[in-house]
């Protein structure tokens, strides 16, 4: 089967932008990688710092590819860091998210995963979460949370995944990853990523249990209580 390649940077310079490849049916993403280190062994003296995507899409290597698969071979960012941002339907892959950040020069990697829970502080008890979100906006927004904080902390990779719809309880919502040749600057650079997303991310949350629903952040306020006088001395 044929499976199209292309590389980025740096890697285009010691292989090629793009070719097509003619593959045994059921070959991985490891085995084209294989097959391109062979080939360009310039490439393969840089594997560690390599990420593969499959249509667009973060891939592992075990990944089983399909007749007009595009592989694409990234290298790290301008700033040195690995970064992998985005928004995915449904719960997220803790996986993903180590695999993006996972480096040899990587002495320590932080993860905060963010679930559902059971209940919610203002509202009781839930049994599900629905998320939408302004996607261009909010992807925007993760890559950019994701660049600052390999420009202020030396990172050796960043991974910002954030769920949409609905989730059920013990589903992750979040996953903020750092990786760096120290946990301090681990620590801080995942906090700095979740609080910014927090605030800055246009992500809507939705709480849910049986048939009824809230969203969190827009309660409506009763008018003044002056403004109700007002209006019924003003209908008398």
């Amino acid at each position: 089967m044929k499976v199209r390649v292309r590389m980025f940077g740096g890697l285009a310079e010691r292989g090629r932008a793009e070719e097509v490849l003619d593959v045994p049916e059921n070959s991985s993403t490891a085995d084209v990688m294989a097959l391109l280190y062979e080939r360009y062994p310039a490439v393969g003296r840089l594997s560690g710092q390599i990420r593969t995507a499959v249509n667009s899409e973060i891939a592992s290597g075990n990944h089983v590819l399909e007749e007009d698969d595009e592989v694409a071979l990234l290298p790290p960012v301008a700033g040195g860091a690995n970064i992998l941002t985005g928004l995915r339907e449904g719960g997220i892959s803790i996986d993903e998210a180590m695999d993006a950040v996972t480096a040899p020069d990587a002495g320590g990697i932080v993860l905060f995963v963010g679930t559902v829970r059971d209940h919610a502080e203002e509202w009781g008890e839930v049994d599900r979460l629905e998320y939408s979100a302004y996607r261009e906006m909010a992807e925007a927004v993760l890559q950019q949370v994701a660049e600052e904080a390999a420009q202020k902390w030396p990172l050796a990779g960043v991974a910002i995944l954030h769920g949409l719809g609905e989730l059920a309880i013990g589903d992750h919502t979040v996953v903020v990853a750092c990786s760096s040749a120290h946990r301090g600057e681990a620590f801080e650079a995942a906090r700095y990523g979740i609080d910014e997303v927090k605030v800055r991310c246009p992500v809507w949350k939705k709480e849910g249990r049986g048939d009824d629903h809230r969203w969190v952040g827009l309660e409506e306020s009763a008018p003044p209580a002056d403004a109700e006088g007002s209006a019924t001395k003003a209908e008398g």
